[in-house]
């Protein structure tokens, strides 16, 4: 099955496929996990990649207005 997405810049490009492949790792941690382990194994593959998808995406967003970085606190 292919599709397509349009996307508005290359930080929505990079998320859309850093998105494939955490889900993609997911697939694979599932099938390789010993039995009755798969849930631990796919939570730990979520804090791994996962945490890395969304740092990605931060740094990209931030990339883009570095501006903002010099205008003090977001909160």
């Amino acid at each position: 099955m292919a599709r397509s997405i349009e996307v508005q810049d290359e930080s929505e490009e990079l998320a859309a496929l850093q998105a494939i492949e955490t889900v993609r790792a997911l697939r694979r941690a599932m099938m390789d996990a010993t039995p009755g382990k798969g849930l631990a194994t796919m939570e730990s593959t979520v804090r791994d990649k996962g945490m890395d998808h969304l740092r990605r995406m931060f740094d990209s967003v931030v990339r883009e207005h570095p501006e903002a970085q010099k205008k003090g606190s977001a909160l």
